[in-house]
């Protein structure tokens, strides 16, 4: 069942940038309560005129279009009067400069609306389909459909009714796996407590483990420097940190000719899980998440595909997002000590254990990840293909229109948030506050929303409350080196080496 796009969908996935709102003046402006009587144009929304010019010459541009539009997209931002400083982007440059809706013209496709208040925000979901469409990966995309061994796109990539197939038959097995294995992802977290030191290799290896654990129910050693596979685990580790990088620079548009490499790196991916696919179920066949999704009868081709998506895309996500998690636990020692109390103080209740009901007991941990997310989603913007015509801030967007989604810029507003910039769990605690404000859902967004928001939410958020938990529970985490931002690497990665300090509390 090969997936046909029938239309080249825009990315985002474009640059090294940080966001931010620092020095970004974001007008504050009051919600409209009620549509103007009378619409104003699409032809009306504000936008840079440059990007019209280039869409005569669209026509000269090769298959894999949609990165080099970008491309030019940023490449005049790095010239001239559209230039940025290490604190503004282009994308806050554009809501600076044109207001809170602006338009792109873009090829292939209706002109790009680019938003980020949240009452827009909401407009959008209020109105998507059971089956919304948004942007893909080209570059995935484009292999896989054009090569032999894949049947289609791949989950990241489907659009539609196929993309709709896949999620009816791997949400809830995806949903209960995370509490049955609770007991040995803690294991997992004991493994990293005891090789702390390198820590950003070693969150890659305690990231990738958690997957093959949830995955296959097996311990492949990741963590076990004494391992007799090593040499295989290294190979698989920089198999995925080859991935991530060669995807990531095909998607700025200037690299598409090193498309070859994601070829490669995949091709070893491929190999190297469904070798140790099949070694775990020939000793073993207790493995949950994987016979539920045969049970489901999804090919195994399209499970391999899965696989390799959630190991290059979703576990490089939660590596670097655990990372951000640390670096502000150990830049607010305050904030440390009161998770340090919360979770001593539920685990003397259990006999030191970390369980499903225990977790459920941690509102503060909670708060702490809410809050980084916040600050530092994996994924900076949502996107989506309007399936019909809605009103934004006045001005009728037609349907069709493919809608970026700025909600990392939405996140950082004071209007919603007291010092935005500041790192304050607390906020999360008392929800009550925001009871008046019916966008409040709408002004974070680390997972996305509606009917595509990331199915591996609940895994994600019990990782990295698990690991979080047992590392604060052994040591203080202290950082003091110059501020870590982020770089935009078609997920948030910090910008600089994780140089933490664990000082042990035994």
């Amino acid at each position: 069942m090969n997936a046909t796009p029938t239309k080249m969908m825009p990315l985002l996935e474009t640059a090294n940038f940080e966001i931010t709102t620092e020095n970004v003046k974001i007008p504050k402006v009051t919600p409209r309560i009620h549509i103007e009587k009378t619409p104003l144009p699409f032809e009306e929304i504000p936008g840079p005129m440059i990007l019209k010019l280039w869409e005569k010459y669209w026509r000269y541009v090769p298959l894999l279009g949609t990165q080099l539009f970008c491309s030019l997209l940023i490449s005049r931002f790095i010239q001239g009067r559209l230039s940025w400083n290490r604190n503004v982007t282009p994308i806050k440059y554009l809501f600076d400069e044109y207001g809170c809706i602006v338009r792109i013209n873009g090829p292939f496709v209706n002109d790009i609306i680019m938003i980020h208040r949240p009452e827009h925000i909401a407009e959008v979901f209020n109105q998507e389909s059971e089956s919304p469409i948004r942007s893909g990966i080209d570059i995935l995309q484009h292999y896989r459909l054009n090569h032999h061994k894949y049947r289609s796109a791949g989950a990241f990539s489907l659009q539609g009714l196929e993309w709709l197939e896949v999620k009816k038959k791997i949400a809830q097995p995806l949903h209960e796996t995370v509490f049955d294995y609770i007991e040995k992802l803690d294991s997992v977290c004991d493994e990293l407590i005891n090789k702390i030191r390198n820590i950003r290799n070693q969150l890659t290896a305690w990231g990738i483990e958690c997957f093959y654990m949830t995955m296959f129910n097996k311990h492949f050693g990741f963590l076990d420097s004494t391992s007799k596979s090593t040499s295989e685990v290294t190979n698989i580790i920089n198999a995925l940190i080859t991935a991530h990088t060669y995807m990531s620079r095909c998607e700025t548009g200037f690299q598409v000719v090193i498309g070859k490499y994601i070829r490669q790196t995949q091709t070893k991916l491929q190999t190297l899980s469904l070798s140790k696919e099949e070694k775990s179920m020939n000793k073993e066949r207790n493995l949950p998440l994987l016979e539920k999704m045969i049970i489901q009868r999804i090919h195994p081709n399209d499970i391999s595909i899965l696989l390799m998506d959630m190991l290059i895309l979703g576990v490089q996500a939660v590596i670097n997002c655990e990372a951000f998690l640390l670096y502000f636990l150990a830049k607010n020692p305050r904030i440390q000590k009161r998770l340090y109390n919360e979770i001593m103080t539920v685990l003397s209740k259990t006999n030191r254990s970390l369980t499903k009901e225990s977790l459920k007991d941690m509102p503060y941990l909670k708060a702490c990840i809410k809050e980084s997310l916040r600050l530092r989603p994996a994924f900076p913007y949502l996107t989506r293909l309007l399936p019909s015509e809605i009103s934004l801030h006045g001005y009728i967007i037609p349907k069709g229109t493919f809608v970026i989604m700025a909600n990392q810029i939405t996140s950082q507003r004071e209007e919603h948030f007291e010092n935005p910039e500041k790192y304050q769990p607390e906020r999360w605690l008392n929800q009550d506050e925001h009871a008046h404000n019916d966008y409040q859902e709408y002004s974070c967004l680390p997972f996305g929303y509606g009917v595509r928001s990331c199915l591996g939410k609940k895994m994600a958020e019990t990782q990295m409350m698990l690991l979080t938990a047992k590392l604060v529970q052994e040591f203080t985490i202290e950082y003091d080196y110059a501020e870590i931002r982020s770089r935009f690497l078609m997920i948030n990665v910090p910008n600089r080496s994780l140089r933490f300090r664990f000082v042990d509390k035994h």
